[in-house]
């Protein structure tokens, strides 16, 4: 089971948002992206995550499909997820 501080170990600079980071962890259908701490980022990186998943080979938003309790108005992302919700999503769907 992964954990908060997995989650930040695994995170790297996120390539376009200054000051963010990102983790991104794959199953065998989808990409499950974590992000915060940057501006435009609905999340700290800390107590906060922004998280989206995509269907991996269309990149297609499939975060209200799985979580639409959690899912924006438009069901791309999942913002502001505290940090129970987050490990829900990724513990349900990441299996190390």
């Amino acid at each position: 089971m992964k954990t908060i501080e997995d989650i930040k170990k695994d995170s790297f600079q996120h390539p376009l948002i200054e000051n963010a980071r990102q983790t991104i962890y794959y199953t065998p259908s989808v990409k499950i992206s974590i992000v915060g701490g940057g501006r435009g980022l609905y999340g700290d990186f800390d107590e906060t995550f922004e998280v989206a998943i995509l269907e991996k080979g269309t990149g297609k938003f499939m975060s209200d499909y799985f979580y639409p309790e959690f899912s924006d108005d438009q069901g791309d992302t999942m913002p502001h997820l505290n940090r129970e919700q987050t490990l829900k999503v990724v513990n349900e769907l990441v299996r190390d």
